[in-house]
């Protein structure tokens, strides 16, 4: 299986990279600031390197790169059923759970939002699409949370978002909610 990856060096997005990687069956291939890639500004560049992968995880955020990089991808991949794209999302969309951030939980909920429309806006669609929202994950991004919070790390997340991507292909998790318990 090929599998592109944006923010594949640090977080959930390393211990994503590392899990399908493992598999020597599986040829990833990810997309970061630290190997020449900005997704805010290389949209295009990404997607021409992608769009012969099978899988896409559309995880680095950057304000709206994450929306504009799915909406141009499944263009080229919403009739193909050998496709899947997964959204790491945020439980950090719902009211209530956005703590201060307020702008990094609107660009997930409208992230979220327009994977649904793309999902239900044409019935011929055929590219699988897998919405992941991760409660607190133990990374860089949540240094500042409290460290008694009982957070998942990134390998607990990985290991989830692997098991929805290996299921078989006519299988669809449109949203997949993880954390610990609190």
């Amino acid at each position: 299986m090929k599998i592109a990856i944006t923010g594949h060096t640090r977080g959930i997005g390393k211990a994503l990279h590392d899990n399908f990687a493992s598999n020597p069956d599986n040829e990833v291939q990810g997309f970061s600031k630290d190997n020449g890639f900005n997704i805010a500004t290389d949209t295009d560049m990404i997607i021409r390197a992608v769009k012969k992968s099978d899988v896409f995880v559309n995880n680095a955020f950057h304000g709206m790169a994450q929306m504009i990089i799915l909406n141009k991808l499944w263009e080229l991949w919403k009739y193909d059923e050998t496709k899947t794209i997964v959204n790491m999302v945020s439980l950090t969309k719902y009211p209530g759970l956005s703590g201060n951030d307020t702008g990094y939980s609107a660009m997930k909920a409208a992230l979220y939002h327009q994977a649904f429309l793309l999902m239900f806006s044409d019935k011929e669609r055929k590219c699988r699409m897998i919405n992941i929202n991760p409660g607190y994950v133990r990374t860089e991004m949540t240094a500042h949370v409290d460290q008694s919070v009982n957070m998942l790390t990134p390998e607990e997340c990985a290991d989830v978002i692997a098991y929805a991507v290996n299921l078989p292909q006519h299988i669809e998790i449109g949203e997949l909610s993880v954390w610990r318990p609190f």
